[in-house]
């Protein structure tokens, strides 16, 4: 089957075991990697060099597991949405696969410039059980109007107010019954970006927990959104009842 034009084939990829520690840029080749190797018919732009039509939802930090990582390419022809997942999925390393597969019309919006939010879980580690202590801390997190945290980059340290981009805190009993997490909502994407590691920071600070212990806590992104008011919607389920051919 044709199309009448090049089509947006968007993914949704987990990242997990080792593949966890791939940087973004070496995550970017391994999917595009894989987009070859699948024989996806990619298309492909630029004036003097020829590059892949994709795009990536913001960046994963390094170490960071993922069960949502967006992806959306360009493709010239019709491929079955199943068939891609299926070979895409083959081409990929052990921890990497195609979890959500659409196909949408070339007028869809790229992924990297829909999202502005997303979701986390934070496993705390044993260090830090005191379920109620971190309840505490996030109470108070959102009691202040202002909180600021230092971000020290190759040519400048800056000073950043990360409160108006965390939007929900939740501390959880795991289902062990032995150790808490912390779900979190954090601006990420268009709208500028709040890290993890900050909001565990400030929350250690808060409880009176040694920060040290921030190194053992593990980090999954478990959703990528686009923010309407109080509502967040997944790029995976916009334009649900808009034909792509």
């Amino acid at each position: 089957m044709k199309s009448s034009g090049p089509l947006r084939l968007r993914l949704q990829l987990t990242k997990k075991d080792r593949t966890r520690f791939l940087s973004h840029a070496e995550f970017m080749r391994t999917v595009m990697m894989a987009a070859k190797r699948a024989h996806l018919p990619v298309q492909y732009g630029g004036k003097y060099r020829q590059k892949m039509k994709i795009s990536f939802s913001p960046p994963l930090p390094v170490g960071f597991a993922s069960d949502c990582e967006l992806v959306d390419i360009v493709i010239k022809d019709y491929v079955s949405p199943a068939d891609a997942e299926k070979s895409l999925s083959d081409m990929m390393p052990v921890g990497m696969g195609v979890s959500r597969c659409r196909l949408l019309g070339s007028e869809s919006k790229p992924v990297g410039k829909m999202i502005d939010t997303a979701a986390y879980i934070v496993g705390l580690p044993e260090a830090c059980v005191e379920g109620e202590e971190w309840r505490k801390a996030s109470s108070c997190f959102f009691e202040k109007p202002v909180v600021n945290i230092e971000r020290v980059q190759p040519r400048r340290t800056r000073i950043v107010n990360i409160r108006k981009g965390v939007h929900n805190l939740d501390i959880r009993l795991r289902s062990d019954g032995d150790s808490v997490e912390l779900y979190c909502v954090l601006d990420d994407g268009i709208n500028g970006t709040v890290k993890p590691r900050e909001i565990i920071e400030v929350l250690c600070d808060l409880a009176g927990v040694d920060y040290d212990t921030n190194e053992f806590a593990d980090f999954n992104r478990v959703g990528l959104y686009m923010r309407k008011g109080n509502k967040l919607i997944s790029p995976m389920d916009v334009d649900r009842r808009k034909p792509a051919v």
